[in-house]
């Protein structure tokens, strides 16, 4: 002989389990999601941003190179400020937060990375 299952105490079980708190953990759960998502698009806007401020300052500094290679560092900062634009110039700096320079060295070759790295940092001190 077989016996089912009271198919009322499993729902009567379930029901004592989802007290306030059980609900309130599960939102929290769900905006730690969100959070973490949130976080990602920052991180994914700030990088995509580095990388094409390095590859712009980087093309620049080269087109500065073959028109005037014995140009300074003074001249090639004042050339690549010059040459964007200062909206653009602030979204660069938008995405400029701790551990930024650590994240140019990786987009800018390493003969224009300390320019560009100067030129960034004089661009939050002007801007």
């Amino acid at each position: 002989m077989r016996v089912k299952p009271d198919k009322s105490i499993y729902r009567n079980s379930i029901s004592h389990l989802q007290t306030s708190e059980m609900l309130r953990e599960t939102d929290t759960q769900v905006l730690s999601k969100l959070l973490r998502e949130e976080l990602h698009k920052a991180l994914s806007w700030q990088k995509q941003t580095l990388a094409e401020a390095a590859m712009e300052i980087q093309k620049l500094l080269e087109q500065l190179k073959e028109t005037h290679p014995t140009a300074t560092e003074a001249e090639q900062k004042a050339f690549v400020t010059a040459a964007i634009p200062g909206k653009r110039r602030e979204r660069f700096l938008s995405a400029l937060q701790a551990g930024w320079k650590e994240e140019m060295r990786e987009f800018l070759s390493h003969s224009y990375l300390r320019v560009g790295i100067a030129t960034l940092e004089e661009w939050k001190v002007t801007d």
